[in-house]
Protein backbone atom coordinates (compact mmCIF):
# COMPACT_ATOMS: atom_id res chain seq x y z
CA UNK A 1 0.00 0.00 0.00
CA UNK A 2 1.19 3.20 -0.99
CA UNK A 3 2.06 5.34 2.02
CA UNK A 4 0.62 8.62 2.27
CA UNK A 5 2.44 11.82 2.66
CA UNK A 6 2.23 14.21 5.43
CA UNK A 7 3.24 17.43 5.62
CA UNK A 8 5.62 16.29 8.44
CA UNK A 9 7.19 14.41 5.41
CA UNK A 10 7.90 17.31 3.72
CA UNK A 11 9.08 20.01 6.11
CA UNK A 12 12.94 18.58 6.37
CA UNK A 13 13.36 18.44 2.95
CA UNK A 14 11.25 21.26 2.42
CA UNK A 15 13.17 23.66 4.55
CA UNK A 16 16.40 22.51 3.11
CA UNK A 17 15.33 23.17 -0.18
CA UNK A 18 13.54 27.07 0.90
CA UNK A 19 16.67 27.26 2.77
CA UNK A 20 19.32 26.87 -0.45
CA UNK A 21 16.68 29.44 -2.24
CA UNK A 22 16.38 31.88 -0.09
CA UNK A 23 20.41 32.36 0.88
CA UNK A 24 20.54 32.09 -2.89
CA UNK A 25 18.14 35.18 -3.49
CA UNK A 26 20.13 36.85 -0.65
CA UNK A 27 23.42 36.80 -2.42
CA UNK A 28 21.54 37.45 -5.44
CA UNK A 29 20.07 40.93 -4.43
CA UNK A 30 23.27 41.61 -2.41
CA UNK A 31 25.33 41.88 -5.21
CA UNK A 32 22.91 43.44 -7.44
CA UNK A 33 22.46 45.82 -4.81
CA UNK A 34 25.88 46.76 -4.54
CA UNK A 35 25.78 47.03 -8.46
CA UNK A 36 22.52 49.54 -7.89
CA UNK A 37 25.45 51.68 -5.56
CA UNK A 38 27.38 51.86 -7.75
CA UNK A 39 25.25 52.92 -10.88
CA UNK A 40 23.22 55.58 -9.04
CA UNK A 41 26.34 57.20 -6.70
CA UNK A 42 28.32 57.31 -10.32
CA UNK A 43 25.10 58.52 -12.81
CA UNK A 44 23.14 60.18 -9.96
CA UNK A 45 19.22 59.58 -9.75
CA UNK A 46 18.72 60.82 -13.20
CA UNK A 47 21.09 58.26 -14.54
CA UNK A 48 19.67 55.72 -12.76
CA UNK A 49 16.24 56.29 -12.85
CA UNK A 50 17.23 56.19 -17.29
CA UNK A 51 18.67 52.76 -16.20
CA UNK A 52 16.02 51.31 -14.94
CA UNK A 53 13.43 52.13 -17.55
CA UNK A 54 15.76 50.62 -20.84
CA UNK A 55 16.04 47.71 -18.56
CA UNK A 56 12.73 47.43 -17.78
CA UNK A 57 11.43 47.44 -20.78
CA UNK A 58 12.69 43.79 -22.25
CA UNK A 59 12.15 42.59 -18.52
CA UNK A 60 8.53 43.55 -18.70
CA UNK A 61 8.06 42.50 -22.34
CA UNK A 62 9.21 38.96 -21.74
CA UNK A 63 6.79 38.82 -18.48
CA UNK A 64 4.11 39.42 -21.41
CA UNK A 65 4.88 37.28 -24.16
CA UNK A 66 5.83 34.01 -21.94
CA UNK A 67 2.25 32.68 -22.11
CA UNK A 68 2.71 31.08 -18.84
CA UNK A 69 4.37 28.66 -20.85
CA UNK A 70 7.25 28.65 -17.89
CA UNK A 71 4.87 27.79 -15.19
CA UNK A 72 3.16 24.61 -17.70
CA UNK A 73 6.36 23.05 -18.02
CA UNK A 74 6.19 22.90 -13.74
CA UNK A 75 3.36 21.58 -14.35
CA UNK A 76 3.43 18.98 -16.97
CA UNK A 77 6.99 17.54 -15.17
CA UNK A 78 5.31 17.31 -12.33
CA UNK A 79 2.42 15.33 -13.57
CA UNK A 80 5.38 13.25 -15.85
CA UNK A 81 2.88 13.14 -18.55
CA UNK A 82 5.11 14.38 -21.40
CA UNK A 83 8.80 14.07 -22.73
CA UNK A 84 11.01 16.05 -21.34
CA UNK A 85 12.70 16.75 -24.78
CA UNK A 86 9.54 17.39 -26.37
CA UNK A 87 9.12 20.29 -23.31
CA UNK A 88 12.49 21.89 -23.87
CA UNK A 89 11.77 21.63 -27.61
CA UNK A 90 8.87 23.79 -27.18
CA UNK A 91 9.98 26.05 -24.32
CA UNK A 92 13.64 27.36 -26.72
CA UNK A 93 11.57 27.31 -30.14
CA UNK A 94 8.91 29.33 -28.51
CA UNK A 95 11.60 31.84 -26.86
CA UNK A 96 13.50 32.69 -30.43
CA UNK A 97 10.88 32.76 -32.48
CA UNK A 98 8.38 34.93 -30.61
CA UNK A 99 11.04 36.67 -28.66
CA UNK A 100 12.65 37.24 -31.64
CA UNK A 101 9.64 38.55 -33.60
CA UNK A 102 8.60 40.64 -30.84
CA UNK A 103 12.10 42.34 -30.27
CA UNK A 104 11.93 42.70 -33.95
CA UNK A 105 8.45 44.25 -33.47
CA UNK A 106 9.56 46.42 -30.55
CA UNK A 107 12.58 47.99 -32.60
CA UNK A 108 9.91 49.42 -34.90
CA UNK A 109 8.14 51.07 -32.13
CA UNK A 110 11.04 52.36 -30.23
CA UNK A 111 10.73 56.19 -31.38
CA UNK A 112 7.37 56.19 -29.77
CA UNK A 113 8.89 54.26 -26.53
CA UNK A 114 11.93 56.64 -26.52
CA UNK A 115 10.19 60.01 -27.09
CA UNK A 116 7.39 58.68 -24.20
CA UNK A 117 9.32 57.45 -21.23
CA UNK A 118 12.76 58.35 -22.25
CA UNK A 119 11.92 62.05 -23.01
CA UNK A 120 13.78 61.95 -25.97
CA UNK A 121 17.81 61.25 -24.83
CA UNK A 122 20.18 58.58 -26.78
CA UNK A 123 17.88 55.91 -28.66
CA UNK A 124 21.04 53.45 -28.77
CA UNK A 125 19.78 53.09 -25.30
CA UNK A 126 16.76 50.89 -26.43
CA UNK A 127 17.62 49.71 -29.78
CA UNK A 128 20.65 47.62 -27.81
CA UNK A 129 18.36 46.52 -25.01
CA UNK A 130 15.59 45.28 -27.19
CA UNK A 131 17.16 42.29 -29.01
CA UNK A 132 17.89 40.97 -25.77
CA UNK A 133 14.29 39.88 -25.27
CA UNK A 134 14.48 36.23 -26.74
CA UNK A 135 17.99 35.52 -24.79
CA UNK A 136 16.16 36.63 -21.41
CA UNK A 137 12.53 34.75 -22.38
CA UNK A 138 14.93 31.24 -23.22
CA UNK A 139 16.69 31.72 -19.98
CA UNK A 140 13.63 32.13 -17.74
CA UNK A 141 12.35 28.75 -19.51
CA UNK A 142 15.52 27.15 -18.81
CA UNK A 143 15.22 28.17 -14.49
CA UNK A 144 11.54 26.94 -14.65
CA UNK A 145 12.52 23.36 -16.38
CA UNK A 146 14.85 23.05 -13.64
CA UNK A 147 12.27 24.10 -11.70
CA UNK A 148 10.29 21.26 -12.53
CA UNK A 149 13.08 18.16 -11.28
CA UNK A 150 13.45 20.43 -8.40
CA UNK A 151 17.65 21.01 -9.00
CA UNK A 152 17.58 23.35 -6.46
CA UNK A 153 21.72 23.81 -6.38
CA UNK A 154 21.45 24.11 -10.04
CA UNK A 155 19.00 26.71 -10.03
CA UNK A 156 20.93 28.73 -6.91
CA UNK A 157 24.51 28.36 -9.70
CA UNK A 158 21.81 30.01 -12.45
CA UNK A 159 20.09 32.54 -10.40
CA UNK A 160 23.94 34.10 -9.39
CA UNK A 161 26.02 33.45 -12.67
CA UNK A 162 23.82 36.60 -13.87
CA UNK A 163 24.46 39.22 -11.46
CA UNK A 164 27.86 37.77 -10.45
CA UNK A 165 29.20 38.23 -14.35
CA UNK A 166 27.13 41.88 -14.42
CA UNK A 167 28.89 43.21 -11.40
CA UNK A 168 32.17 41.90 -12.63
CA UNK A 169 31.80 44.00 -16.23
CA UNK A 170 30.82 46.45 -14.33
CA UNK A 171 33.25 47.04 -11.97
CA UNK A 172 35.62 46.75 -15.16
CA UNK A 173 34.07 49.40 -16.71
CA UNK A 174 34.27 51.73 -13.55
CA UNK A 175 37.84 51.09 -12.98
CA UNK A 176 39.23 50.93 -16.11
CA UNK A 177 37.29 52.48 -18.62
CA UNK A 178 33.89 55.22 -17.89
CA UNK A 179 30.47 54.22 -16.35
CA UNK A 180 27.78 55.77 -18.10
CA UNK A 181 24.38 54.40 -18.84
CA UNK A 182 24.91 52.38 -22.33
CA UNK A 183 27.83 50.82 -20.47
CA UNK A 184 26.00 49.87 -17.43
CA UNK A 185 23.26 48.74 -19.70
CA UNK A 186 26.23 46.63 -21.87
CA UNK A 187 27.21 44.96 -18.51
CA UNK A 188 23.48 43.87 -17.94
CA UNK A 189 23.18 42.07 -21.30
CA UNK A 190 26.58 40.20 -20.70
CA UNK A 191 25.11 38.74 -17.92
CA UNK A 192 22.14 37.65 -19.21
CA UNK A 193 23.98 36.00 -21.91
CA UNK A 194 26.57 34.32 -20.01
CA UNK A 195 23.35 32.76 -17.54
CA UNK A 196 21.77 31.33 -20.26
CA UNK A 197 25.23 29.84 -21.70
CA UNK A 198 25.41 28.08 -17.95
CA UNK A 199 21.43 27.04 -18.63
CA UNK A 200 21.93 25.74 -21.49
CA UNK A 201 24.69 23.50 -20.58
CA UNK A 202 22.96 22.33 -17.64
CA UNK A 203 20.10 20.74 -19.87
CA UNK A 204 22.55 19.01 -22.25
CA UNK A 205 24.45 17.72 -19.04
CA UNK A 206 21.22 16.51 -17.40
CA UNK A 207 19.96 14.99 -20.18
CA UNK A 208 16.98 16.97 -20.89
CA UNK A 209 17.78 17.49 -24.49
CA UNK A 210 17.64 13.70 -25.58
CA UNK A 211 14.63 13.05 -27.55
CA UNK A 212 14.44 17.27 -28.18
CA UNK A 213 11.61 17.71 -30.56
CA UNK A 214 8.33 20.11 -31.06
CA UNK A 215 5.18 18.38 -29.87
CA UNK A 216 2.08 20.72 -30.82
CA UNK A 217 -0.24 18.87 -28.38
CA UNK A 218 1.93 19.76 -25.67
CA UNK A 219 2.28 23.34 -26.45
CA UNK A 220 -1.94 23.84 -26.83
CA UNK A 221 -2.21 22.11 -23.62
CA UNK A 222 0.98 24.47 -22.05
CA UNK A 223 -0.18 27.63 -23.55
CA UNK A 224 -4.16 26.58 -22.00
CA UNK A 225 -3.34 25.81 -18.52
CA UNK A 226 -0.30 28.62 -18.52
CA UNK A 227 -2.41 31.28 -20.07
CA UNK A 228 -4.97 31.17 -17.02
CA UNK A 229 -1.95 32.31 -14.66
CA UNK A 230 -0.48 34.31 -17.52
CA UNK A 231 -2.83 37.07 -17.73
CA UNK A 232 -2.33 37.36 -13.40
CA UNK A 233 1.47 37.52 -14.15
CA UNK A 234 0.72 40.49 -16.56
CA UNK A 235 -1.70 42.05 -14.16
CA UNK A 236 0.81 41.63 -11.42
CA UNK A 237 3.42 42.57 -13.11
CA UNK A 238 1.67 45.82 -13.99
CA UNK A 239 0.92 45.91 -10.56
CA UNK A 240 4.50 46.08 -9.67
CA UNK A 241 5.87 48.53 -12.24
CA UNK A 242 2.83 50.56 -13.84
CA UNK A 243 3.95 53.44 -11.48
CA UNK A 244 7.55 53.32 -12.46
CA UNK A 245 5.93 54.18 -15.64
CA UNK A 246 3.70 56.36 -14.87
CA UNK A 247 6.03 58.69 -12.55
CA UNK A 248 8.15 58.58 -15.44
CA UNK A 249 5.37 59.97 -17.75
CA UNK A 250 4.20 62.48 -15.19
CA UNK A 251 7.41 63.39 -13.17
CA UNK A 252 11.18 63.41 -13.83
CA UNK A 253 13.73 60.61 -14.35
CA UNK A 254 15.12 62.12 -11.36
CA UNK A 255 11.86 60.71 -9.49
CA UNK A 256 11.73 57.60 -11.41
CA UNK A 257 15.35 57.00 -9.66
CA UNK A 258 14.85 57.81 -6.13
CA UNK A 259 11.51 55.89 -6.38
CA UNK A 260 13.15 52.77 -7.83
CA UNK A 261 15.91 52.57 -4.87
CA UNK A 262 12.68 52.26 -2.68
CA UNK A 263 11.07 49.74 -4.61
CA UNK A 264 13.90 47.84 -4.60
CA UNK A 265 14.73 47.82 -1.26
CA UNK A 266 10.65 47.17 -0.64
CA UNK A 267 11.43 43.83 -2.68
CA UNK A 268 14.31 42.29 -0.92
CA UNK A 269 11.35 41.38 1.62
CA UNK A 270 9.82 39.66 -1.33
CA UNK A 271 12.46 36.96 -1.07
CA UNK A 272 10.94 35.34 1.80
CA UNK A 273 8.11 34.43 0.05
CA UNK A 274 9.45 33.77 -3.33
CA UNK A 275 11.34 31.20 -2.13
CA UNK A 276 8.68 29.65 -0.33
CA UNK A 277 6.18 30.43 -2.53
CA UNK A 278 8.82 28.87 -5.40
CA UNK A 279 9.25 25.57 -3.78
CA UNK A 280 5.37 24.99 -2.56
CA UNK A 281 4.83 24.93 -5.87
CA UNK A 282 6.25 21.69 -7.39
CA UNK A 283 5.37 20.47 -3.88
CA UNK A 284 2.11 20.97 -4.22
CA UNK A 285 1.60 19.53 -7.90
CA UNK A 286 2.90 16.85 -6.66
CA UNK A 287 1.11 16.05 -3.46
CA UNK A 288 -1.80 15.24 -2.63
CA UNK A 289 -5.05 17.60 -1.13
CA UNK A 290 -5.07 16.59 2.50
CA UNK A 291 -1.45 16.64 2.96
CA UNK A 292 -0.92 20.46 1.09
CA UNK A 293 -4.36 21.62 3.52
CA UNK A 294 -2.22 21.47 6.36
CA UNK A 295 1.12 22.31 4.59
CA UNK A 296 0.23 25.45 2.65
CA UNK A 297 -1.35 26.53 6.29
CA UNK A 298 2.12 25.94 7.72
CA UNK A 299 4.49 27.73 5.17
CA UNK A 300 1.55 31.12 4.85
CA UNK A 301 2.46 31.06 8.51
CA UNK A 302 6.04 31.26 8.81
CA UNK A 303 6.28 33.67 5.94
CA UNK A 304 4.10 35.63 8.04
CA UNK A 305 6.34 36.00 10.83
CA UNK A 306 9.81 36.02 8.97
CA UNK A 307 8.11 39.00 6.95
CA UNK A 308 6.93 41.09 9.77
CA UNK A 309 10.36 40.64 11.01
CA UNK A 310 11.93 41.86 8.53
CA UNK A 311 9.75 44.74 7.50
CA UNK A 312 10.65 45.81 11.51
CA UNK A 313 14.10 45.66 10.84
CA UNK A 314 14.17 47.70 7.44
CA UNK A 315 11.57 50.25 8.82
CA UNK A 316 13.79 51.19 11.68
CA UNK A 317 17.41 51.31 9.31
CA UNK A 318 15.78 52.71 6.21
CA UNK A 319 16.21 56.41 7.18
CA UNK A 320 19.83 55.70 7.97
CA UNK A 321 20.93 53.38 5.39
CA UNK A 322 19.34 54.83 2.04
CA UNK A 323 21.07 58.22 2.18
CA UNK A 324 24.13 56.49 3.90
CA UNK A 325 24.72 54.26 0.55
CA UNK A 326 23.05 56.12 -2.46
CA UNK A 327 24.36 59.89 -1.10
CA UNK A 328 21.62 62.39 -0.03
CA UNK A 329 19.94 62.96 -3.37
CA UNK A 330 18.07 59.92 -2.51
CA UNK A 331 16.46 61.20 0.93
CA UNK A 332 12.85 61.29 -0.53
CA UNK A 333 13.46 57.34 -1.25
CA UNK A 334 12.92 56.79 2.49
CA UNK A 335 9.42 57.81 3.05
CA UNK A 336 8.19 56.39 0.27
CA UNK A 337 10.07 52.68 1.25
CA UNK A 338 8.27 53.24 4.58
CA UNK A 339 4.94 53.39 2.96
CA UNK A 340 5.76 50.29 0.79
CA UNK A 341 6.30 48.33 3.23
CA UNK A 342 2.95 47.46 4.68
CA UNK A 343 1.54 45.94 1.09
CA UNK A 344 4.76 43.97 1.06
CA UNK A 345 3.29 41.97 3.94
CA UNK A 346 0.02 41.49 2.28
CA UNK A 347 2.11 41.08 -0.88
CA UNK A 348 3.72 37.50 0.20
CA UNK A 349 0.80 36.33 1.76
CA UNK A 350 -0.48 36.41 -1.73
CA UNK A 351 2.26 34.59 -3.27
CA UNK A 352 2.40 31.92 -1.22
CA UNK A 353 -1.34 30.91 -1.51
CA UNK A 354 -1.38 31.60 -5.38
CA UNK A 355 1.12 29.27 -6.06
CA UNK A 356 -0.19 26.20 -3.91
CA UNK A 357 -3.49 27.24 -5.91
CA UNK A 358 -1.75 27.06 -9.14
CA UNK A 359 -0.21 23.68 -8.28
CA UNK A 360 -3.90 22.71 -7.28
CA UNK A 361 -4.56 23.10 -11.10
CA UNK A 362 -5.72 26.23 -9.98
CA UNK A 363 -3.76 29.46 -11.89
CA UNK A 364 -6.92 31.59 -12.51
CA UNK A 365 -7.62 32.49 -9.14
CA UNK A 366 -4.49 34.44 -9.24
CA UNK A 367 -5.25 36.44 -12.49
CA UNK A 368 -8.70 37.02 -10.98
CA UNK A 369 -6.84 38.75 -7.50
CA UNK A 370 -4.45 40.49 -9.91
CA UNK A 371 -6.95 41.80 -12.29
CA UNK A 372 -8.78 43.47 -9.55
CA UNK A 373 -6.12 45.05 -7.70
CA UNK A 374 -4.59 45.97 -11.08
CA UNK A 375 -7.40 48.53 -11.48
CA UNK A 376 -7.38 50.08 -8.03
CA UNK A 377 -3.69 50.57 -8.76
CA UNK A 378 -4.52 52.55 -11.56
CA UNK A 379 -7.11 54.93 -9.96
CA UNK A 380 -5.06 55.43 -7.04
CA UNK A 381 -1.43 56.23 -8.92
CA UNK A 382 -3.37 58.47 -10.96
CA UNK A 383 -5.27 60.04 -7.70
CA UNK A 384 -1.77 60.23 -5.55
CA UNK A 385 1.30 60.67 -7.74
CA UNK A 386 0.15 63.90 -8.84
CA UNK A 387 -0.47 65.16 -5.67
CA UNK A 388 1.94 63.18 -3.79
CA UNK A 389 5.08 62.38 -5.99
CA UNK A 390 6.72 59.35 -5.38
CA UNK A 391 5.30 58.69 -1.96
CA UNK A 392 1.42 58.17 -3.33
CA UNK A 393 2.75 55.56 -5.81
CA UNK A 394 3.91 53.46 -2.85
CA UNK A 395 0.52 54.83 -0.74
CA UNK A 396 -1.01 52.99 -4.16
CA UNK A 397 0.99 50.29 -4.20
CA UNK A 398 0.42 49.03 -0.77
CA UNK A 399 -3.28 49.67 -1.19
CA UNK A 400 -3.32 47.36 -4.43
CA UNK A 401 -1.66 44.79 -2.69
CA UNK A 402 -3.50 44.50 0.41
CA UNK A 403 -6.81 44.19 -2.05
CA UNK A 404 -5.05 41.55 -4.02
CA UNK A 405 -4.02 39.35 -0.68
CA UNK A 406 -7.52 39.58 0.76
CA UNK A 407 -9.05 37.97 -2.49
CA UNK A 408 -6.35 35.24 -3.50
CA UNK A 409 -6.65 34.49 0.64
CA UNK A 410 -10.83 34.26 0.05
CA UNK A 411 -10.05 32.20 -3.16
CA UNK A 412 -7.78 29.76 -1.21
CA UNK A 413 -10.20 29.12 1.38
CA UNK A 414 -13.47 28.45 -0.71
CA UNK A 415 -11.40 25.87 -2.10
CA UNK A 416 -9.39 24.46 0.35
CA UNK A 417 -12.01 24.47 3.14
CA UNK A 418 -8.77 25.87 5.22
CA UNK A 419 -10.12 28.43 8.50
CA UNK A 420 -8.33 31.27 8.22
CA UNK A 421 -7.11 31.52 11.48
CA UNK A 422 -4.87 28.50 10.01
CA UNK A 423 -3.21 30.70 8.01
CA UNK A 424 -2.65 33.54 10.10
CA UNK A 425 -1.85 32.49 13.75
CA UNK A 426 1.47 30.66 15.13
CA UNK A 427 1.00 27.57 16.43
CA UNK A 428 2.95 26.12 19.48
CA UNK A 429 3.59 22.89 17.65
CA UNK A 430 5.28 25.18 15.09
CA UNK A 431 8.16 25.82 16.77
CA UNK A 432 8.50 22.31 17.27
CA UNK A 433 8.24 22.19 13.58
CA UNK A 434 10.84 24.40 13.58
CA UNK A 435 13.34 22.99 15.62
CA UNK A 436 12.95 19.82 13.72
CA UNK A 437 14.25 21.55 10.45
CA UNK A 438 17.07 23.36 12.27
CA UNK A 439 18.32 19.78 13.36
CA UNK A 440 18.67 18.55 10.24
CA UNK A 441 21.06 21.39 9.32
CA UNK A 442 23.45 20.35 12.15
CA UNK A 443 23.59 16.64 11.29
Amino acid sequence: MKKMTTKDDYKPEFGIDVSVNFITQILVFCISFVSGIIIARVLGPEGRGLFSLVIMIPTMTVAVVNMGINVSNVYFIGKNKYPIGSIVGNALFYSLIVGGSVAFFLTILEPLLNSYFLKGVSRIYLYTAIPLIPFLLMSENIYYILLGYRKVIKLSILRLINPLAYITILFITYYFFQLTVYSAILANISGVLVCLSVGIYFLVKNGYCVGFSLNKTLYMKSFKFGFKQHLGSIFQLLNYRLDLLIIAALLTSTEVGQYSVSVVIAETIWYIPSSLGQILYPKTVSSDAKAANTFTPFVCRTNILLTFIAILILYGISGIIIPWLFTSEFYPSVMALKLLLPGTLFLGVCKVLASDLTGRGFPQYSTYAAFISLIFTIIFDFLLIPRFGINGAALASSISYMISALIITYLFIKTTGVRPLDLLILRAEDIVDYRRVLKVFHK
